[in-house]
């Protein structure tokens, strides 16, 4: 079940990506269908995850440790989400404005990185190579579908997100300094 679960995983986040990137050059926004092939290309490696572990109650330093950067990377996606102030923007089906305050002066998808975060930390809580496995395919996912919608926030807002791309990492905050390194020179 959990090898057919991985490599279900890999047709259908193409097959949504595909679809992502066709719907929002036709129109300008996921359609229902498009939301529902990208939770789908979410869900399969989620599902994956969650049938490879047995879940239970954290009892080592790497289970505390996993629990709390799940919990950390889930309040990030929830924050991330909720800086757009619309659910219909959340879900892809409107476009809104560009949202370039609060989380996202730091990086422009905290969404995205609190979901890894989250289910770095459950991997973390019930550790397998099923896991790994499920999160490199949501991170590759992710990753792509972030690169679908910079095209499309450029068809949208033109000079506003260029200028915004250029100031604000695709990720991670602008680098600061930890005696005298930069914090991206460690990373």
């Amino acid at each position: 079940m959990k090898l057919f679960l991985l490599v279900l995983s890999l047709p259908v986040a193409a097959a949504a990506l595909l679809n992502a990137r066709r719907e929002y050059r036709v129109h300008g926004r996921l359609t229902l269908f498009g939301l529902f092939l990208v939770c789908l290309m979410l869900f399969v490696p989620n599902l994956l995850i969650d049938y490879a572990t047995n879940y239970r109650l954290p009892d080592s330093v790497l289970t505390y440790t996993g629990a709390v950067i799940g919990v950390l990377g889930l309040a990030l996606c929830i924050a991330g989400m909720v800086a757009f102030r619309s659910l219909s923007k959340v879900l892809c089906l409107d476009v809104g404005s560009l949202a370039d305050t609060g989380l996202y002066r730091w990086g422009r998808n905290p969404q995205y990185i609190g979901w890894l975060l989250f289910l770095l930390g459950f991997c973390l809580t019930d550790w397998s190579w099923w896991c790994l496995a499920a999160l490199v395919v949501v991170a590759v996912s992710l990753h792509l579908l972030v690169l679908v919608e910079e095209e499309h926030l450029v068809r949208v807002f033109g000079e506003a997100y260029e200028t915004f791309r250029k100031k604000t990492p695709r990720y991670l905050p602008p680098a600061s300094r930890v005696n005298g390194v930069r914090v991206a020179q460690l990373l």
